[in-house]
């Protein structure tokens, strides 16, 4: 996808995301079926709190008995249904969140200094292979720290309007003073 900020004046700029497929996984504590259908993507079980693994697919901690299942593959997201489908397991289950979210992607210099405009300095993934969730102008965000110059945002679609209005304002708001220098 084409940036809808482009990188400049040594500025971070973002682009929304096409074609991310995702799916919760959730589980109680003791499931083995959890971890034998993440196992089977070839990703590691259990996912640290605050952190995410793999290369597409990618799963990450959301909270202690939930994670998310991110790809570009749809593959990925049908095999992870299909071995949690209704009445395989006592104690986990999947569902599909593809058309539910929408994702954009933050890159370029001075990430954070962007960034914490946005949410909570204390909320952001600060290193590569972090996640973390936040509040972004009243509305919940998921962030995972792809590289130290990169980072997904994630949201529900139903505010995509809001949130992409609030990346350009806030952009705006925290590199006004430099852009007009440079």
């Amino acid at each position: 996808m084409p940036d809808l900020l482009k990188v400049e004046h040594g500025h971070p700029g973002y682009r929304q995301q096409a074609g991310i497929y995702a799916a919760t996984l959730r589980h109680f504590p003791t499931d083995t079926s959890a971890a034998a259908a993440v196992t089977a993507l070839g990703l590691a079980w259990p996912v640290a709190a605050g952190s995410f693994v793999g290369n597409d697919p990618w799963l990450a901690w959301r909270a202690p008995r939930e994670s998310l299942l991110l790809s570009h593959q749809r593959a990925a997201i049908d095999m992870l249904l299909q071995s949690l489908a209704p009445g395989r397991s006592e104690t986990a289950m999947a569902a599909e969140l593809s058309d539910g979210l929408m994702t954009w992607e933050l890159h370029g210099p001075l990430l954070d200094e962007w960034l914490v405009h946005l949410v909570d300095a204390s909320a952001l993934p600060r290193q590569a292979g972090r996640a973390s969730r936040a509040r972004m102008a009243d509305v919940a965000v998921f962030m995972l720290r792809l590289e130290a110059d990169r980072l997904w945002l994630i949201a529900d679609r139903s505010m995509s309007a809001y949130v992409a209005n609030w990346l350009a304002f806030s952009h705006e708001g925290a590199f006004a003073a430099t852009k007009h220098r440079a």
